[in-house]
């Protein structure tokens, strides 16, 4: 386990709200890696994860089994991470990158006539490739990189990433076109979902988002609201935690809305086995369980930082072991005399409830 990630997960779980997990099924073998979702002309639409086929398998969403397999011939699946669509086009996220090193980001295209109407359950797909303006170092990492991805949608005539941010728990977001070319994307926006997110999926009908994702303790929904696609951090932010059933993985990869709620897919991992799950909206709580919008900067910082928060009220500084080192319920914290490296810095509002978690790192 990252100990920062650890320590940060152990202050915040006593703020969230929750909705449980229903099982619906283990899922079979062939799918054990589920890592996206889609609901698609009634269909409910996955893929494995990093190595597996290159093929898209339908579900019986009562079952869990494998109805449907639809391969696409000139694909890879070297890491595979999520699925939207737009009624014309299905896209395919290929842009899995735990270690940061990877220079071959992508995404498929396939028509959804063609998945259809395809007579031998292949397709031909095209490629979107990109990379991340201001990624400059590609030094592999052992899961500290802020350039993995997992989750994307299409709205507004474009495609969204939301990246897995496994230095700092945030994810912020990228925009490409849907035309098939070589792009390079640049950051539009960052939200500190206080957590791993690994999935998304966009309501049009109710201009909701709903990221999907996990800490080392409970998966999570990040659900984003009455936002405008140039600014998503502008719009209702709401974080739950969504305990899974005894036995099965908190690992949520994939997530699609179904009438009155979602279904997730989760990955096998330590922590249990692979499952289909449902969540119905109307069992989550959510009061009080906004995420406030809070900047940190200069990060790294030499001299000093400074706090941006509307409801500011403290700020303590935390060394890497979980020390407390300062207090202060000043906006600008003078950090002179501290030693050179990275701290947690919390901040708290008037009524003590903690609104922002940020590593920091002292450089001089």
């Amino acid at each position: 386990m990252n100990y920062l990630y650890g320590f940060l997960i152990f202050f915040l779980l006593p703020l969230l709200g929750s909705g449980q997990l229903r099982l619906v099924t283990p899922l079979q073998d062939v799918i054990f890696e589920s890592s996206g979702l889609i609901t698609l002309q009634g269909k409910l639409i996955t893929h494995n994860d990093s190595g597996g086929y290159p093929a898209l398998y339908e579900l019986d969403s009562i079952t869990g089994a494998v109805t449907r397999s639809v391969f696409i011939i000139n694909a890879t699946n070297r890491d595979w991470e999520d699925i939207c669509h737009d009624g014309t086009y299905i896209y395919i996220a290929d842009f899995g990158n735990n270690t940061g090193s990877r220079t071959d980001l992508r995404i498929y295209r396939i028509a959804v006539a063609d998945y259809f109407s395809t007579p031998d359950n292949t397709v031909s797909a095209d490629t979107i490739n990109f990379s991340y303006a201001d990624q400059t170092d590609f030094t592999p990492g052992s899961f500290s990189t802020n350039f993995d991805a997992e989750a994307l949608i299409t709205g507004n005539d474009s495609l969204y990433i939301f990246t897995k941010n496994w230095g700092n728990g945030w994810t912020s977001i990228y925009a490409l076109p849907k035309l098939p070319g070589t792009y390079q994307t640049t950051r539009i926006d960052s939200i500190n979902t206080q957590g791993l997110v690994t999935g998304a999926v966009y309501d049009s009908t109710n201009n909701r988002i709903t990221l999907s994702g996990y800490t080392y303790t409970d998966p999570f929904l990040v659900e984003i609201s009455d936002f405008s696609f140039s600014e998503f951090s502008s719009g209702t932010i709401d974080r739950l935690v969504i305990p899974p059933p005894q036995g099965f993985s908190i690992q949520v990869e994939g997530i699609t809305t179904f009438q009155s709620g979602y279904y997730l897919t989760a990955e096998v991992n330590t922590t249990g086995e692979a499952a289909l799950y449902r969540l119905d909206r109307s069992l989550l709580s959510s009061d009080d369980n906004t995420l406030s919008h809070c900047s940190v900067y200069p990060n790294p910082a030499t001299s000093f930082i400074r706090v941006h928060c509307a409801d500011f009220s403290t700020a303590e500084l935390y060394d890497m072991q979980g020390v407390l080192q300062k207090t202060s319920d000043q906006k600008q914290i003078d950090i002179s005399g501290f030693r050179k490296g990275t701290y947690l810095l919390i901040v708290k509002n008037k009524i003590g409830k903690e609104i922002l978690s940020e590593k920091v790192i002292f450089d001089y």
